[in-house]
């Protein structure tokens, strides 16, 4: 795959620097490879995916360009915890008992109908500014 456009090279530069995800930079480091005379199996094997993957990445490109380079919305895993319906359920336990993170966990999950870790509490805690 050759890029012409020098300032889309740049960008592409910028974005495997500097990229938000891990992701965006694998992606755009691909494609500068890739413009640079790699073989798609050389890239594959770099980043240790299959040729298959590259070649999806290339073809993504072509079509979307550097908006490819992020992933789409609904892809990973779902959240537990919805800020819709959970969120007062954990604030009000959290209120209650603002120094026993334990407590408002264990009274968080006699509250709502499904299982989650501590960890998870924690995270959506921290997430929502708890």
């Amino acid at each position: 795959m050759k890029i012409e456009d020098i300032k889309i090279l740049e960008k592409l530069l910028a974005i495997s620097k500097n990229g938000r995800s891990k992701q965006e930079r694998v992606r755009s480091h691909a494609l500068i490879l890739s413009n640079d005379g790699r073989k798609s199996q050389e890239i594959a094997d770099i980043f240790d995916v299959t040729q298959r993957t590259v070649f999806q990445w290339f073809k993504d490109y072509k079509e979307l360009g550097t908006a490819s380079l992020t992933q789409k919305v609904g892809r990973g895993r779902k959240p537990k915890l919805s800020v819709e319906k959970d969120l007062e359920i954990v604030k009000k336990h959290i209120e209650a008992y603002p120094h026993q993170p334990k407590k408002a966990y264990a009274l968080t999950l006699e509250d709502i109908d499904i299982k989650i870790s501590y960890n998870t509490f924690k995270m959506f805690l921290k997430k929502n500014s708890i």
